[in-house]
């Protein structure tokens, strides 16, 4: 493994970066046809004020569900809201698990995530039954969490908050997430970035120099 001597910090996304994500699975679920253009009911989907709101944990997931069943016009049950929504949710590799276990021993590691109180729960769920870890807090330094923060990722005062909290100049750390608007709203703080947009993008940047 190859780190920047100039690199003194981490900070994770989740999904994406860490867990396996099928968006389109749960898009489907929901009936919302596949994306053809920027116009497409599942762009508008992921950017409602619903999903928005339960990210910053301004509505409940009692709220969300229902506000889930008034957008869809569905009588779907709580657990079939929640199975649909926590469908997108897929495999956590071990290697990644064990990077940031290995990374720990010399850098303070970092989860930075836009996620909500019915995502995050599954995903510790899925981290056990996959990895044999009980908590994503046993592997990080400290939990960013936008439902938690009631801040979300591009929101410059999301990643500033970040920083106030690490302590440590934005020019040592490396951010790591696969969604291009919230590597920009980092590096306007200063943050190096590495954009996710392959399976094996992450374990790559640490076999390369960096």
């Amino acid at each position: 493994m190859k780190i920047d001597k100039n690199v003194d910090f981490f900070v994770f996304d989740l999904g994406g970066v860490i867990i396996d994500l099928d968006i389109p699975f749960t898009l489907n679920q929901l009936g919302i046809p596949p994306k053809t253009n920027d116009d497409s009911p599942s762009v508008d989907f992921m950017a409602h004020p619903i999903h928005h709101a339960f990210e910053k944990g301004e509505i409940s997931a009692v709220n969300f569900r229902d506000e889930i069943r008034k957008t869809f016009r569905k009588e779907w049950s709580d657990q079939e809201i929640d199975n649909i929504w926590n469908g997108m949710l897929k495999s956590i590799p071990l290697q990644k698990i064990n990077l940031l276990k290995e990374l720990r021993k010399t850098h303070p590691v970092f989860m930075l995530s836009n996620t909500n109180s019915i995502h995050f729960k599954k995903v510790e769920e899925i981290l056990l039954a996959d990895t044999g870890e009980k908590r994503f807090s046993d592997l990080f330094d400290h939990l960013f969490l936008s439902h938690e923060m009631g801040y979300r990722k591009p929101d410059v005062i999301i990643y500033e908050k970040v920083l106030e909290k690490i302590g440590i100049p934005a020019e040592k750390g490396v951010f790591f997430d696969d969604t291009a608007p919230n590597l920009i709203g980092a590096e306007k703080i200063g943050l190096r970035t590495v954009h996710i947009n392959h399976p094996n993008a992450l374990m790559d940047y640490f076999t390369d120099v960096h």
